[in-house]
């Protein structure tokens, strides 16, 4: 399904620490709700976690966060350059808007690391996550988009994994400062085009 389809899909949900509600909008993805910040969006409710079975990590309802993101691009990159850079342009489409089950990732192929229809899964669903918390910074090219632009720097070889793991938590500032530092991914300047 497209990003906006998904986005009405995932139900809001408020409550206390635990997680009350699960779903599973795709094969070997469960979201659970509420998350950690569901008071912090508008409307309230809007967070959720989202777990991740792959057979590859022996991960069973793991939960995904931007390092996973960081980590897997970065094997994959190190062994499959080509590969991972057709993988960075389907991720691309899918948080401006596009239906990940839409891809044809080639899987005939050994890849390492997570599975690549498992990965437009997950990065789909948590730029939801990131969408219902930080909308307000997407015409910046924060909040959805956030994740992607560390991702096309470690990508295109610009910074590592552990670069961007370690300034992520800084946000839209965090990578601004890797670009100003390291260069601007030519996936980036397509995104902000």
């Amino acid at each position: 399904m497209n990003f906006d389809k998904l986005h009405e899909l995932i139900p809001y949900c408020k409550g206390g620490k635990k997680h009350v509600l699960t779903m599973q909008p795709y094969n070997a993805i469960t979201l659970a709700m509420p998350g950690r910040h569901a008071l912090d969006t508008s409307p309230v409710g809007g967070d959720f976690v989202v777990m991740v079975d792959d057979e590859n990590n022996e991960w069973m309802r793991h939960q995904f966060t931007h390092s996973d993101i960081f980590d897997d691009l970065s094997q994959k990159a190190k062994v499959q350059k080509d590969f991972t850079l057709g993988l960075l342009h389907a991720y691309f489409l899918v948080i401006k808007g596009a239906d990940p089950e839409k891809f044809d990732v080639d899987t005939e192929e050994q890849y390492i690391g997570m599975h690549p229809t498992t990965f437009l899964y997950a990065v789909q669903c948590l730029a939801v996550a990131e969408h219902r918390r930080y909308h307000h910074y997407e015409s910046k090219f924060g909040g959805r988009y956030l994740p992607f632009r560390f991702s096309a720097g470690i990508v295109e070889g610009l910074w590592s994994a552990m670069d961007a793991t370690q300034i992520q938590r800084r946000g839209r500032p965090g990578v601004e400062q890797l670009e100003r530092q390291k260069g601007l991914p030519e996936f980036t300047k397509e995104l902000m085009k």
